[in-house]
Formats: structure tokens, sequence, C-alpha cells
């Protein structure tokens, strides 16, 4: 799982450098778009940004979530993610 969270940190930072850049922490409770609870950290996504992550997953993967039971929409946090990219292998 861990090699997983590696490739999905990667991929968030080559989608949004500027998080690279300024060194925010990426963790599992990583929201991708907006915090439920105030004190979660929040990486700010956009819509696009979420579509090229999940391009450069599927490709560096090898799975298309729509061949999947995997619904985009569950994915809110970096952990969702991980989670499903790994039950997808």
């Amino acid at each position: 799982m861990t090699e997983v969270m590696n490739v999905v940190t990667r991929a968030i930072v080559d989608v949004r450098p500027d998080l690279g850049v300024s060194r925010t922490e990426i963790t599992r409770d990583s929201a991708l778009f907006y915090a439920a609870d105030p004190d979660q950290p929040v990486l700010g996504l956009d819509s696009m940004e979420a579509l090229e992550l999940i391009a450069a997953l599927e490709q560096e993967f090898g799975v298309e979530l729509a061949d999947t039971s995997i619904r985009i929409t569950d994915l809110r946090t970096v952990g969702d993610v991980v989670d499903a990219m790994s039950g997808a292998l």
C-alpha cells in the first residue's frame, strides 16, 4: 500500500506542482477538493486537475476506473484514491 501511496502522491504533485514547491504535506487524510472537517488538510484540486489525476493514475496502474466498481464521486481523500487504486490492481 505504501508504494501505491507514493505513486498517488507523485501524481498529485505532477498535477499540482505548487504543492511540491510549497512542500505541502500530502497524507491519506488530505481532502482532494474541500474539507468536511475544519482541521482536515485540503489540497484544493479543481475538477480539471481531478480528471488529470485520474487519467494519470489509470495509465500508471493500467486500469480503467469505468471498468471497475469504483465511483469517482466517492474519491474524496488521498486515502480513498490509494484504496481505490489498490483494489483495482
